[in-house]
This record gives C-alpha cells, structure tokens and sequence, in this order.
C-alpha cells in the first residue's frame, strides 16, 4: 500500500514538518513550529492523527508539540529513538537548553521552549513506525538518536512527485531524514550530543538506497540520495 506524505514548512528556521498517511494510520513527523497551521492542515484534509513522531529531539523539530496537543483536544504517542528521549519529559528543559546554549542559539530556546510529554513509544533500527509503512533507519552523527524514515512507495500526489523523471507513480520512495541529510550538505555536528564519525557512517547507510530515492530532509527543499551521496559513499 502507498502511503501519501505532505511537507508544511514551519517556523522562523523553516523546518519541513511532514503528514504522513500511511497504511490507514495519519502521523505527524517533527511539529517544530506553528501548531495552529498543522492543525488547520488536518482538519483540511479531514486527518485524524495517531502519533507525534520525531527524526530526533532538538526543540526546533519538537517546539509545537505541546499547543497541538491543546488544539487537538487530546494527547497523542510521542514516538523516538531511545538515545534522544532526554530532550523530552522531565529532563527536556536542561537538555535542550544545553543544547542551543553550545551552538550559540540560546534566544531560539528562550523563544520556543514549553515543557515537552515524554516518549511514549520507542523506534529501534529496522523497525516501522507501528500503524504504518515507514521503516526507521538509526543514522546517528547529528544526535545519537537521530532517525530516518523509509517510505518504499509513494502516492502520486505525495510532495515530490510533481517533477516527473520518467519513473511513473509506482517507482517513487523516499528517505525523511531529519536533520541527518539536506539538498547540497549534512547535519551539523557541534552540539553536545554529535559524532562526525558517526554521521559519515550514517551516510554511507544512507547511499546504499537508490540513486532515485527521494530525500526529505528537516530543512530546506527536497532532492535525491543520488544527487547527495555520490561515488565516495559507496567504497
């Protein structure tokens, strides 16, 4: 089954925060940022969420968990990889402080910080998403639980399928991949929590999907694993 995923760019560092809906289950992929347009997208498109679902756990991908709930009227599972579940609950406050202290951003979480619910589910490697198709692929580097997503087939009117390359609907997938891969760069590798050794292997996992493989990164504009990861990522 085809899953459809829609990218809403929100907030003033343009997060690309995703609707998934996969195998007859709705999932919100790293709400960073102005809850009331993502909740006006679901009501659009009559969506009724099951799960809040983080690529990792820096605030800028989590900030307007808290208000949607609200807008919701309900509390939904907040799913993670376990090696960032401190940036939520209890220990959220110092952990993200801590973190845009070190990369000189302090101001970003002054402006955006509200007490976060803990994870409710764990992801691991190899494993879905549970209610979807969305296959989890642990790509630490950028943070150590820091996740990516794998649809292997899209529908047509998915984000990304508009730019025909000759494959039809059927052949398009796609990698979400958080902060772990952009268009022309990588996730960042400064903060606290952060391995550049760890992220170059993370890539190499990454370059073994295929070369047409749609990339949906945590920020900026959409491209492809083969545009990305090159010749050098498959020694």
């Amino acid at each position: 089954m085809a899953s459809t995923i829609w990218r809403l760019k929100v907030g003033p560092i343009g997060v690309n925060c995703y609707i998934a809906e996969s195998n007859g289950s709705t999932v919100i992929i790293d709400p960073g940022a102005e809850p009331e347009k993502i909740h006006a997208f679901l009501n659009a498109h009559s969506l009724k969420p099951s799960m809040i679902v983080l690529t990792h756990g820096h605030l800028d991908h989590s900030a307007a968990i808290a208000d949607l709930f609200e807008l919701l009227g309900t509390e939904l599972p907040i799913a993670i990889h376990p090696d960032d579940a401190q940036y939520l609950g209890a220990d959220g406050q110092e952990t993200n402080r801590a973190l845009f202290e070190a990369i000189k951003a302090p101001s970003y979480f002054h402006s955006f910080w509200k007490p976060l619910p803990p994870a409710t589910v764990f992801l691991s490697d190899e494993t879905v998403v549970p209610g979807t198709t969305l296959h989890v692929i642990h790509t630490p580097g950028h943070s150590k639980g820091s996740i990516c997503l794998y649809e292997a087939s899209l529908d047509a009117g998915s984000y990304g399928t508009d730019e025909d390359e000759g494959r039809g609907a059927a052949g398009w997938s796609c990698i979400i991949s958080g902060d772990t891969l952009f268009r022309d760069g990588v996730g960042r590798t400064d903060a606290p929590d952060s391995d550049p050794v760890a992220l170059e292997r993370s890539l190499r996992k990454l370059a073994q999907y295929s070369y047409m493989t749609l990339v949906f990164p945590g920020h900026g504009p959409r491209t492809t694993i083969g545009r990305e990861l090159s010749a050098p990522f498959h020694e």
